[in-house]
């Protein structure tokens, strides 16, 4: 059973909480499912005072922004060969989401938009193996890779914003 089946097996959504507002705010540019090939993530962001990033990062790549004190206010993952993915995001005033899964090759949304929020921290969980992220936090910089099969990255009770991350499955 996938992660995303199971998920729904025990009444979850596939959409998750907090995500509707960032999934209908891209639908005439390129998502991270359309970018995916053998095992991999894909994940672009939606930053402040630029909106969706025009690029799609994956395995490594870096999506957000540093050096500019931008925070992310949302992000668009997918994955494919993890058996699916769910994430979660700490979101500055409101704590953390609940969870949204997605099976592999689809789209899975996190955080806000239109509401100027920053995204401080991630869940994520996968499947099978491992998923590996950094995130790039306001006044700290790149906080260090952290691997498993769930992992967190960001910090929560220090108003601190995720401005950028870099994942690999």
């Amino acid at each position: 059973m996938t992660l995303a089946a199971a998920a729904l097996a025990v009444g979850g959504s596939l959409l998750g909480s907090g995500s509707a507002a960032a999934a209908t705010s891209s639908t005439t540019q390129t998502t991270a499912a359309q970018n995916l090939s053998g095992r991999s993530i894909c994940y672009k962001a939606h930053v402040q005072d630029i909106g969706w990033q025009n690029f799609v990062a994956c395995d490594g790549g870096v999506a957000g922004t540093t050096g500019q004190s931008r925070r992310m206010e949302s992000l668009n993952l997918a994955t494919s060969g993890t058996n699916g993915l769910c994430a979660r995001a700490h979101v500055a005033t409101a704590g953390w989401q609940g969870w949204a899964c997605a099976a592999d090759g689809e789209d899975l949304y996190i955080g806000t938009t239109g509401r100027g929020l920053a995204i401080e921290a991630v869940e994520l969980k996968v499947g099978t193996d491992t998923v590996s992220a950094n995130a790039h936090l306001s006044g700290i910089g790149w906080q260090g890779w952290v691997t498993s099969s769930y992992i967190q990255v960001g910090t929560t009770g220090q108003a601190r914003s995720m401005e950028a991350i870099a994942a690999t499955v």
